[in-house]
């Protein structure tokens, strides 16, 4: 079989293996985060973001910066909780409430108390009358209770969400 009258619609198909589009990219991550790949699901984020730069108006810029830290909650969890912290201090007019609840969720889903508490606490003192962040502290009082974690029942005592 001769491939050469076939080698140009070849070429064309190569670039759409490795798109650098950043909604492809970012739609990429989030299939990766849902099927839970974190590790290629951060990288998606991450090219996106290369992509897209600092353009904080562009559609998919919010969407890869959540998902690359949901992504991190799971492999970097230090890194999730650093870079959402850093995010929300730059951009406060950007982050809302349930944005401090959707990455301080997924660190307790991923077990790890002490970031989730540390992105609660500053969602908290953002938005302190957020029926969102009550009910997630809440939740990670009772993640706390069940796994004995001393120092994070500490942490949400001293927020009001384990009694004395």
């Amino acid at each position: 079989m001769r491939l050469r009258p076939f080698l140009p619609f070849l070429l064309l198909l190569l670039p759409a293996c490795s798109s650098s589009d950043p909604r492809t990219l970012v739609d990429e991550g989030s299939k990766a985060l849902n099927s839970g790949q974190y590790a290629e699901a951060a990288k998606s984020y991450e090219k996106a973001l290369a992509a897209i730069g600092e353009d904080s108006k562009n559609p998919d810029w919010k969407r890869a910066k959540l998902g690359l830290f949901k992504a991190q909650a799971h492999v970097d969890p230090a890194k999730a909780r650093d870079g959402f912290l850093q995010f929300a201090a730059a951009a406060p007019s950007t982050v809302k409430d349930d944005d401090y609840n959707l990455i301080a969720s997924e660190l307790g889903a991923a077990k790890n108390l002490k970031e989730a508490i540390a992105v609660l606490e500053a969602g908290t003192k953002a938005y302190p009358e957020s029926v969102h962040l009550d009910a997630l502290g809440e939740d990670l009082a009772k993640r706390a209770q069940e796994s004995g974690d001393e120092g994070a029942l500490d942490s949400l005592k001293g927020l009001g969400y384990v009694g004395d």
